[in-house]
């Protein structure tokens, strides 16, 4: 219960800061906020309600058969480093299941509802397809299991990962002096939105969430868009201007297999 309410308390602090800093500072006026926030927020109740059933569930199953196994259970190794590692790991995994969730066509289907948002904002971080929630925690679990990361670690990791994805979704930038410095480590929200660009090209590279030194070692880092900043399109990747036009809608999409014909009534 004390990790659920302090990841809670963390998500709304950070949430609001950034809801504050977009609305004070915005990149960019916001056109359709009043629907795709209603998709938004319902897609994240969804989201939260598989999380809240889920996560106990297998924390309890990898505490169970994971006493005394995993990787750094192998290495009498200080308590600080072992969560460090574990942190890292995370997120070195988190990168390789974002890039494998665009590579491989079946977990495309499920990512593709997270790209179908026609705008950019803090509400973006929270728009992911329940289905692609629950198989992120599965696989979550796994390299808890595999790797022996301690409770601590997975409670740190997961509050860096949520609040670092609303960063960089923000419909707000950085200072230039300060954008230079803060994507050598962080991803930003200059970098995030070219990931989410209707240019295939654009949209497959920037696949960290919160450590940008992934992206930089295996060579998928973009720091310009191609056509400049003004000129990035954002939404579904592949057409003009389609977007889902209703929750029923994003629901579907992962079944759902597109033709040219889908996209008519809203491409030009």
């Amino acid at each position: 219960m004390i990790d659920f309410n302090l990841r809670i308390s963390v998500f709304l602090l950070v949430f609001s800061a950034l809801l504050v800093w977009q609305w004070q500072r915005p990149r960019s006026a916001l056109l359709q906020w009043r629907q795709r926030w209603q998709h938004n927020i319902v897609l994240f109740m969804f989201g939260a309600l598989c999380v809240r059933i889920a996560q106990p569930l297998l924390l309890s199953l990898v505490a169970v058969f994971g006493q005394n196994f995993g990787l750094f259970n192998t290495f009498d190794l200080p308590f600080w480093s072992v969560v460090l590692l574990s942190v890292l790991a995370l997120d070195c995994l988190i990168y390789w299941q974002h890039r494998l969730f665009h590579e491989i066509p079946l977990l495309w289907r499920l990512h593709r509802v997270h790209h179908s948002d026609p705008e950019l904002d803090v509400s973006s971080a929270i728009r992911f397809h329940p289905i692609e929630i629950l198989l992120s925690l599965v696989i979550k679990a796994f390299a808890v299991l595999v790797l022996g990361i301690p409770v601590e670690a997975v409670l740190i990791f997961d509050m860096l990962l949520n609040a670092s994805a609303m960063f960089n979704h923000t419909n707000a930038r950085l200072p230039k002096w300060l954008e230079s410095l803060v994507q050598l480590v962080i991803i930003t929200p200059d970098l995030h939105r070219i990931h989410h660009s209707r240019e295939s090209e654009e949209t497959n590279s920037n696949y960290g969430f919160f450590l940008s030194i992934w992206d930089a070692a295996f060579r998928s880092k973009r720091k310009q868009a191609l056509n400049g900043d003004e000129n990035l399109n954002i939404g579904f990747p592949g057409t003009k201007t389609y977007q889902p036009d209703s929750l029923k809608a994003l629901l579907a999409m992962p079944f759902k297999t597109f033709q040219k014909s889908d996209f008519k009534k809203r491409s030009h």
